[in-house]
């Protein structure tokens, strides 16, 4: 039995990486690239290496934000992407903003707990069933 993941599995960034839905967009984080790529099961691949890098920017900040609101030491305690890079979506196309929610605390709780922690040119929202955060 081969060990090997079959390639067609893969997702083909524009930078040239091929990563695996599963695979974790920053080292020691809780995001996969099925969290920014996928919506509605199925994958929106970045349009440029641009769009590459704000994903993988915008991840970085939402491992940042999750830490003020998330237990450490809990595997399902932390904020789960809804929408982030979806092409036909002109407020998510560029990967620079994420629809979310926590897995285990209520909207406003999050909102209270990071909102002192957005920075000048950041912005989030509550929006109805889920929080709204735009990096730029």
């Amino acid at each position: 039995m081969s060990k090997h993941i079959d390639p067609s599995y893969f997702y083909c960034l524009p930078s040239g990486s091929k990563v695996h839905p599963c695979r974790l967009i920053q080292k020691d984080g809780t995001l996969m690239w099925k969290h920014a790529l996928l919506h509605q099961n199925t994958p929106n691949l970045p349009k440029s290496e641009a769009h590459e890098q704000h994903i993988i920017k915008t991840a970085q900040r939402l491992e940042e934000l999750n830490s003020w609101v998330s237990h450490v030491n809990d595997l399902y305690d932390f904020l789960s992407p809804i929408s982030w890079y979806v092409p036909s979506e002109p407020e998510l196309s560029e990967g620079i903003s994420v629809h979310f929610v926590h897995t285990s605390l209520s909207n406003n709780e999050v909102y209270d707990g990071l909102r002192s922690h957005i920075l000048d040119h950041e912005k989030l929202e509550l929006a109805g069933s889920y929080l709204h955060f735009r990096r730029c």
